[in-house]
């Protein structure tokens, strides 16, 4: 379990007050999800009372991330990107949570500086800690010698998008793993996430899967500067529905 103050960090009763003007209340019972990993998007909790605990992994393979009693708030950066979700939030102490909408909580980073610092402080150690915590969320099946994994892989880091890579050639596990997953070598370079299967996927594929895409957000009007795009940059912009890239 991760007691970093950073990732764990609470919110005052005045803050819960200022957020209480964007929510809702609502009881939670023992074993209620309140999202699942590979969810596309999911609401911010605060926990007014009980306990939540965040995992990644099901079933053997489950791992503890945290937890989080009054006065704790859940989520990471993708409640901001739109990116799927990395880890599980179950409840394992009856409670109440104070509900945000993502759109709400959206407009309390841009508007509301005091609450933003706090909220994105613990986004950002969260993201960092689950590029290593929650990893086996995305898997990367592929050998070191294709230039399509190669690619997968660059994009995945520099998306900042937790993720493992499984050498064929030098992982006993892979087998298993394909054998499960229904995949023949020649399908080779996979990705495997949230019950799903990519054979061979291109970048923009893999953006559209994950919703690191622009139709996942909200407001689709954006000043954008593209220096020095290449060809894997290229395929994640053309993957974007063109109407989304106009403003009016």
């Amino acid at each position: 379990m991760i007691d970093d103050p950073s990732v764990t960090i609470g919110l005052s009763q005045a803050q819960i007050a200022e957020l209480a003007e964007f929510g809702s209340r609502r009881a939670v019972a023992e074993g209620e999800y309140l999202y699942r990993e590979g969810d596309a998007d999911y609401d911010f909790f605060v926990v007014l009372s009980g306990i939540v605990e965040i995992v990644a992994g099901t079933g053997g393979d489950e791992r503890l991330i945290a937890r989080h009693g009054p006065g704790r708030f859940l989520g990471e950066l993708n409640l901001l990107t739109g990116l799927r979700v990395f880890v599980t939030a179950r409840v394992v102490e009856p409670g109440e949570v104070l509900v945000v909408p993502a759109a709400a909580l959206r407009e309390i980073i841009a508007e509301r500086p005091a609450l933003s610092d706090v909220i994105l402080a613990a986004f950002i150690a969260r993201r960092s800690m689950l590029l290593t915590d929650a990893a086996a969320t995305v898997r990367l099946i592929g050998s070191r010698y294709s230039a399509e994994l190669s690619r997968l892989r660059e994009f995945l880091q520099r998306a900042q998008v937790p993720h493992e890579w499984l050498d064929p050639d030098r992982d006993d596990q892979v087998e298993r793993l394909l054998r499960d997953a229904g995949v023949q070598p020649s399908e080779l370079p996979i990705v495997i996430a949230t019950g799903a299967v990519l054979r061979r996927p291109s970048l923009g594929e893999l953006a559209q899967f994950l919703g690191l895409t622009i139709d996942t957000l909200t407001h689709h009007c954006f000043d954008l500067v593209v220096v020095g795009s290449g060809d894997e940059d290229r395929q994640v912009l053309t993957s974007m529905p063109k109407e989304l890239l106009v403003c009016e």
